[in-house]
């Protein structure tokens, strides 16, 4: 079972950090990381970009009437972010949900993708961007799966994962992470994107800081 230090690795939607855009900032602005406000994919449409060739898009289906009640009080305590307590629970929480969700469902439903970038949303906002790079990482692995790579929920996860991995400072982390993050943003994006340039030139500085052993910016 996944756990909120290793979401895993199988690459594969609430306010989410970054929205579901394209979002490249400048490093030097990377580290003011608060979480943007905006509303779960449990109770809001996805915004992310289309394609016009793409899969017609389907609504959400909302989450079993036994789940509402406790989905909508992790959501609450992610509002209160203020509430490290809150939080905690919320996060102890979203774990048991994430357990009884994969169980009746599978990992391929969005009813456990959701789930799962709720809890890389609770990640990010209690300073863990390392993590929540990965929750993205991993549910847009599960995205391409259920919908495939060019599905507007898709490039939803793939944007919260550049979003947070913008954040990660620690230069072994922005390594491990980037270069993941490298090939699913190439699988989802292309090769040729704005994103991809930007995470292969972000990566080569963290790189040569690791090799150079500079102190972190």
């Amino acid at each position: 079972m996944h756990s909120a230090e290793e979401p895993g690795r199988a690459e594969g939607n609430p306010a989410r950090p970054g929205g579901d855009r394209e979002v490249i900032e400048d490093d030097s602005e990377a580290g003011n990381s608060s979480a943007a406000r905006e509303e779960p994919v449990e109770t809001a449409a996805s915004a992310g970009p289309r394609s016009e060739s793409g899969p017609e898009q389907q609504p959400e289906p909302a989450p079993p009437a036994e789940y509402q009640g406790r989905l909508a009080a992790v959501i609450a305590a992610i509002g209160a972010s203020q509430d490290r307590p809150g939080l905690a629970a919320a996060s102890i929480e979203a774990e048991k949900l994430d357990q009884e969700l994969t169980a009746q469902f599978g990992e391929q439903h969005s009813h456990t993708v959701n789930i799962r970038e709720i809890r890389g949303w609770l990640a990010f906002i209690t300073g863990q961007p390392a993590i929540a790079a990965r929750w993205y990482l991993h549910t847009t692995g599960l995205q391409i799966a259920l919908r495939g790579a060019r599905h507007e929920a898709t490039h939803g996860s793939v944007a919260r994962a550049i979003h947070t991995w913008q954040q990660v400072k620690n230069p072994a982390e922005v390594v491990e992470v980037g270069m993941r993050l490298a090939q699913v943003v190439t699988a989802v994006l292309g090769e040729g994107c704005e994103a991809a340039r930007y995470i292969q030139g972000r990566l080569a500085r963290y790189q040569a800081q690791e090799t150079d052993g500079f102190p972190d910016s």
